[in-house]
C-alpha cells in the first residue's frame, strides 16, 4: 500500500507546491512510483507548475462523482503521475470533501508513494488531506 506524504503550510506563498513538485520528482528519480495529487482545491497550482493547467478530467470531477480517479491520472514526461485540480471556480460547487478518503484509498493501488499538495492553513481542504497522511511536511518561510 502506498505511503501518503502531505505537503502543507500555515499560509500561502511559502513554496509548498514547489516543495511537493520537487519531492515528487526526486522520489521518481530514485526509482519510486510516485503520484502527485493537487488537493489544494481552491487554489491549485500543480498543473500550472507541470505544464498541465487545464486537463479534461481532474480531481474536482472525481470528488463531485462525475469521474473515477483512474481517469484523472496523467503521466508527466518525467515519469511522475499527476492528478491536477481544476482552476474553475464553478467546479468548487459540487465537490464532496468526504470522497477524498475513497479517492486516496483507490489511488494507493496505483503508486508506491502519494504526495498530496494540500491547501495552506487548517481549513477543511487541509484537514481532509492530513487526515490520511502517513507523513506531513510543513513548509515555512523563515
Amino acid at each position: 500500500m502506498a505511503r501518503v506524504i502531505v505537503v502543507t503550510s500555515g499560509k500561502g506563498g511559502v513554496g509548498k507546491t514547489t516543495t511537493a513538485v520537487n519531492l515528487s520528482m526526486a522520489l521518481n528519480n530514485l526509482g519510486k512510483d510516485v503520484c502527485l495529487v493537487d488537493t489544494n482545491l481552491t487554489t491549485p497550482n500543480v498543473g500550472i507548475h507541470l505544464g498541465a493547467p487545464v486537463v479534461p478530467i481532474n480531481l474536482h470531477h472525481v470528488l463531485s462523482g462525475k469521474n473515477k480517479i483512474h481517469e484523472a491520472i496523467y503521466l508527466h514526461h518525467s515519469g511522475t503521475k499527476i492528478v491536477p485540480a481544476s482552476l474553475s471556480l464553478n467546479d468548487l460547487n459540487d465537490i464532496k470533501y468526504e470522497r477524498l478518503k475513497y479517492v486516496l484509498r483507490d489511488l494507493r493501488r496505483f503508486s508506491d508513494i502519494l504526495v498530496l499538495d494540500s491547501a495552506a492553513g487548517l481549513g477543511q481542504e487541509t484537514i481532509s488531506s492530513i487526515r490520511y497522511a502517513d507523513e506531513i511536511i510543513v513548509v515555512n518561510k523563515s
